[in-house]
């Protein structure tokens, strides 16, 4: 016989990759990059982004999905790092206390250089949703990554400008 699970686990994965263009020199934008409270910052509704460690850091998104809004305590790891290749990967993690699930997010920059004075800032990333959150239709979820991302991105590339 079949037993159906009391709690089903929903998970999602998403990957997206995009490519900012920004009006800084590399070294200039890497020096942005690296610095992950400055970065956190950038991400659509973060507040509170601080050092929780040598390699970590804590701090809140604040995010809305369709009808419901998350408050996202979280932490945000650095994996690795490679200062002269101007690479960097992260893995951040998120939940909610009130609706069931995280997200889990792995993210790996790199910043190229590109026109004078200017650079390219590359962001690969796989958000994995679990739990409740996960039950959200993929294309509610799809969009809202996207337009955080997007988001992220322009925020960034303003703080660095010129």
């Amino acid at each position: 016989m079949l037993a159906w699970p009391a709690h089903p686990t929903y998970h999602r994965r998403m990957d997206f990759h995009y490519r900012y263009n920004v009006s800084a020199d590399p070294d200039e934008l890497w020096a942005l990059v690296s610095d992950i409270p400055t970065v956190g910052m950038c991400i659509p509704g973060a507040s509170d982004v601080r050092a929780d460690g040598d390699a970590s850091y804590a701090g809140m998104v604040k995010v809305r999905v369709g009808p419901i809004s998350l408050g996202l305590n979280g932490k945000l790891t650095v994996d690795e790092i490679d200062n002269a290749g101007r690479q960097i990967s992260l893995t951040g993690e998120g939940a909610d206390r009130k609706v069931p699930g995280n997200v889990r997010v792995r993210i790996k920059m790199a910043v190229e250089p590109a026109d004078a004075g200017s650079s390219v800032l590359v962001v690969d990333s796989e958000a994995n949703i679990m739990g409740k959150l996960g039950e959200f239709g993929q294309g509610i979820i799809r969009r809202k990554a996207e337009g955080i991302l997007k988001d992220f991105g322009e925020n960034l590339a303003k703080k660095v400008a010129r």
